[in-house]
């Protein structure tokens, strides 16, 4: 069980830390510090995790529904049939690896993405126009479409996070997609692979299986998270933001160091 101050140290940390960055739902720095200050095992973490983004994803959704009614039927249909069936497939894939995978992997895995996520918070920085693009590179859209999906399922299952810093900046500043459509997409493959993860991780595993307390505690925290977010956000000034995540960035940097 967590204690009481834990769980309050978590939910202020993450809720300031991703209001700054102006992150919603791939808070990869709960697994963290659940891992660091809770001294929770990796897969615990995963566990619980999970339900932090099922529902920061969720709640993007539901905000951004009008958006996704006026979606072409085409991209509509995506949505509802192949991209769930490639998460899937990813998750499964992830999940078995999952249940595994020792420890101690888990926690090398955590520092390398720790290090991959603070490289690209310091060094890739989103700009306004991106908002604009409408032409993207077909090869890439292509890539995005049909592996974006897979490795977001896949590492959801194995580690907890979707790759989204990682994959956005992929698809934004290499293939030239527009930021707000990336964005959304990826909020709908986290989703589906956030769900498939917490079933698979529910039921089919044995020797990390999901606890009522994970249920509990990730929805908690999702809740405190997302409250420390959004007060933050009335007083964090846009000016601040460019510095302060090249400063998050930093951090992370120097925390993949524990873990590796």
């Amino acid at each position: 069980m967590i204690s009481v101050i834990s769980f309050l140290i978590i939910a202020l940390v993450v809720g300031f830390v991703t209001a700054g960055l102006k992150i919603q739902f791939d808070r990869f720095f709960t697994i963290i510090l659940l891992v660091s200050l809770a001294k929770f095992s990796v897969a615990e973490s995963v566990n619980v995790f999970l339900w932090v983004i099922l529902l920061s994803a969720a709640y993007i959704l539901w905000q951004n529904r009008e958006k996704i009614k006026g979606m072409p039927a085409q991209n509509k249909k995506k949505f509802m049939t192949l991209v769930p069936l490639l998460a899937f497939s990813g998750v499964f894939i992830g999940t078995a690896v999952f249940a595994s995978t020792s420890n101690q992997v888990l926690m090398i895995t955590l520092g390398i993405l720790a290090m991959l996520y603070g490289l690209r918070l310091m060094f890739v920085h989103f700009k306004p126009f991106e908002f604009e693009y409408k032409n993207p590179k077909p090869i890439y859209l292509k890539i995005c479409g049909l592996l974006g999906p897979v490795i977001s399922g896949f590492f959801v299952g194995f580690i907890g996070t979707s790759l989204k810093p990682l994959k956005i900046a992929f698809a934004v500043k290499i293939g030239k997609m527009n930021l707000g459509q990336v964005y959304l997409g990826n909020t709908i493959t986290a989703f589906y692979s956030s769900l498939f993860a917490i079933l698979l991780h529910g039921f089919y595993l044995k020797n990390v299986v999901m606890t009522l307390n994970d249920v509990w505690l990730g929805i908690g925290l999702w809740i405190a998270i997302h409250f420390v977010y959004k007060i933050t956000n009335v007083f964090f000034k846009d000016q601040w933001r460019k510095t302060f995540q090249i400063i998050i960035g930093l951090i992370l940097i120097i925390v993949a160091f524990k873990f590796l």
